[in-house]
């Protein structure tokens, strides 16, 4: 399986409110038309002044296929040009960042509605299969109060041919039992920023998730 990750920014003339409403409960019913979308998460910031994703993030969209193949599929049908062009009502097409990667979950356990998600990139001086090897490592003996469950998403190989490269090498989600302080996000940040000198890229806060 592979996991489609999309970051998304609404635009800007759209409020927070008109932008999730019109998400959770329009876009979604047209990208689940289709038969070619199987699971199709979505989650919402929860918004508030101290999220700082490139001047805050509004949401991250995930759909899973079989392989690559099925994903081309998708692409070339009717109804993904229907997804498209919805898009463009509420969705800031110049800042959507888009990730294919391969998830390993690393704590077994029940999906929550709060998440907490970490953008990471490895240092420079790291080779990218040594940083995948010691994260998922890391993240396989992590244990914390309050997690229920935790997946590392790595981006496919073939992102990094040429001169192409992901936004970021590593995308982590914990699954908690309810919405948790700054304090709990610093200290897991703390803990996965530490391991092998790597570099905690970017941050987004805790998220809700809606799942369609």
């Amino acid at each position: 399986m592979i996991n489609a990750i999309t970051i998304i920014k609404k635009k800007q003339d759209v409020t927070y409110e008109n932008f999730q409403n019109y998400w959770k409960n329009e876009h979604a019913t047209i990208v689940t038309r289709s038969p070619l979308v199987g699971t199709y998460v979505q989650s919402h910031p929860v918004y508030n002044d101290k999220l700082t994703f490139e001047d805050t993030i509004d949401g991250i969209a995930e759909i899973w296929f079989d392989d690559t193949n099925a994903m081309r599929s998708l692409a070339a049908t009717n109804e993904y040009k229907d997804i498209q062009d919805d898009e463009k009502v509420f969705i800031d097409g110049s800042a959507v960042r888009l990730i294919i990667a391969e998830d390993i979950i690393t704590v077994e356990g029940d999906v929550s509605d709060h998440k907490l998600i970490i953008f990471m990139n490895k240092s420079g001086n790291f080779e990218l299969t040594v940083f995948r090897r010691d994260l998922v490592d890391t993240a396989s003996h992590y244990s914390k109060k309050k997690l229920n469950r935790m997946k590392v998403s790595l981006p496919k190989i073939a992102g990094y041919k040429g001169d192409k490269s992901p936004a970021w090498d590593a995308i982590l989600t914990f699954w908690l039992d309810f919405e948790v302080d700054q304090q709990y996000i610093d200290d897991v940040v703390s803990d996965f920023s530490s391991f092998s000198n790597n570099i905690i890229a970017k941050l987004c806060n805790s998220v809700v998730v809606q799942e369609k």
